[in-house]
């Protein structure tokens, strides 16, 4: 099979995956339809990268807006499930019993809200938004050739992988640490990632480990940001109610819990740039420090919630 071929494959499959997800969400907004429609969603953007950037086609990026919002209409949903999950987890604090009841109020409201906006035209009209998109990939490819879309395509890796570690260095190096330097490191490494995985047809099988490797390390900070979240919520609720005192315990377990994560990300984001050393790339031009426990503890006491979805 072609390379252009093992592409626009690999398209149509997170087509159908997303379509799928689709359709059980519409049926079941679940935490689990919920996550798997907002995975393929990236997906599917992730794929729409590549003839964006080599076409330079304003409606290839017009349809990946189309699929953001999807993400945006499920971002609420989304977090209020994995806060009752984290919930879940926190035991022997009845006090907080009121706070996970009005979570699941939220969660009904907006489990009715977003099966309305599921709808199967809206659904057909991106499918057919998607297959121009993937002629336009086709006949970018025909054009380009085969050896100078591969390189292009590489190149374009290349610039993502670089813009992520930028913006690991800069976590390193902010003294205290900040919720903006981590959310940026976070969303740096989700972009590569994904066009890693859009990208993999035409890459050496190493490309599939690596993309492993990452969504390990995005796991890692996706879970620092609920957890974050959570607690910044919490403490909201806890003093709109004269209940601070009585949920300090649940906050604390909440932090102690995020610094844990805090660490192993400090050391996954090294351990992650090494796999890079091997590859050919841009020098990065900016110095990674070393950071001392004390920092960590840092980023939990002085940071609020970035407000985007995992």
């Amino acid at each position: 099979m072609k390379r252009t071929e093992k592409l626009l494959s690999s398209l149509d499959r997170s087509w159908n995956a997303f379509s799928q997800a689709w359709k059980k969400a519409r049926v079941k907004a679940s935490e689990k339809s919920v996550h798997d429609l907002r995975v393929n969603t990236r997906r599917l953007i992730a794929a729409l990268e590549l003839p964006r950037v080599l076409s330079k086609r304003e409606r290839v990026a017009k349809l990946q807006r189309r699929f953001k919002k999807v993400l945006k209409r499920m971002g609420r949903l989304r977090d209020v499930q994995v806060q009752l999950e984290s919930l879940s987890q926190i035991r022997n604090i009845s006090v907080i019993d009121g706070f996970k009841r009005g979570l699941k109020r939220l969660e009904r409201q907006e489990i009715g809200r977003i099966r309305g906006k599921l709808r199967r035209a809206t659904k057909q009209r991106l499918g057919e938004a998607l297959k121009d998109a993937r002629s336009e990939f086709r006949r970018l490819h025909d054009s380009m050739g085969d050896d100078r879309f591969v390189r292009s395509v590489q190149r374009f890796l290349s610039s993502r992988r670089n813009q992520f570690l930028k913006a690991k260095h800069r976590f390193q190096r902010v003294q205290p640490l900040n919720e903006e330097a981590l959310h940026e490191m976070r969303i740096a490494l989700k972009k590569l990632r994904y066009v890693l995985e859009a990208a993999q047809p035409v890459l050496d099988p190493s490309a599939r480990q690596r993309a492993r490797e990452m969504h390990a390390f995005q796991q890692l900070m996706g879970d620092s940001r609920d957890l974050q979240m959570l607690r910044v919520e919490l403490e909201k609720w806890a003093e709109k109610k004269g209940k601070k005192i009585a949920v300090v315990p649940a906050l604390e377990r909440l932090q102690n819990k995020r610094e844990t994560l805090l660490k192993k990300i400090i050391e996954s984001s090294d351990k992650l740039e090494r796999t890079f050393e091997t590859e050919t790339a841009r020098p990065v031009a900016e110095t990674t420090q070393v950071l001392q426990p004390p920092a960590v503890a840092a980023i939990s006491r002085n940071s609020g919630t970035d407000g985007h979805p995992k």
